[in-house]
């Protein structure tokens, strides 16, 4: 239930509704992020030209942990439900991202994030991509 209740707030955020329902008393929303740039500040690119395709995902990523350097093809944003990711742009800059937060990531461009804190990082994962497009690539080792 939890997950629902942190993508339906999200949701409601990037889709720009931020006010108190007149209609439905102690029913509030606040608009999180709405952004056409990446955490880099860099534009987003237009849309894909295929039907769309929406997908939703979790994340743990255990204290002192980095994943793997990737990236993706779509557009996509990650809500912090907990604990502190950094993120750093393959040959350029890093940011970090605590609970409340919203990672609008960047597309096409290689990247990892890293948790350097005591406790896991949670991430709710919302991507606006198309039917058989990969979430995420994978860099390979030379």
């Amino acid at each position: 239930m939890r997950f629902f209740t942190y993508s339906f707030i999200l949701f409601i955020g990037v889709f720009g509704l931020a006010h108190a329902d007149e209609g439905h008393p102690g029913v509030v929303t606040e608009l999180v992020i709405r952004s056409g740039n990446d955490w880099t500040g860099s534009p987003l690119p237009p849309y894909l030209q295929s039907a769309p395709e929406v997908a939703v995902m979790k994340f743990m990523i255990p204290p002192n942990t980095a994943l793997p350097i990737h990236k993706h093809p779509a557009i996509n944003a990650a809500y912090v439900v907990d604990g502190e990711l950094t993120v750093v742009q393959e040959g350029g800059i890093q940011r970090t991202f605590k609970k409340g937060d919203v990672v609008v990531e960047m597309v096409n461009k290689w990247h990892h994030g890293f948790n350097s804190g005591n406790v896991p990082v949670e991430l709710v994962v919302f991507y606006a991509t198309s039917a058989g497009l990969p979430l995420a690539i994978k860099k390979s080792n030379p």
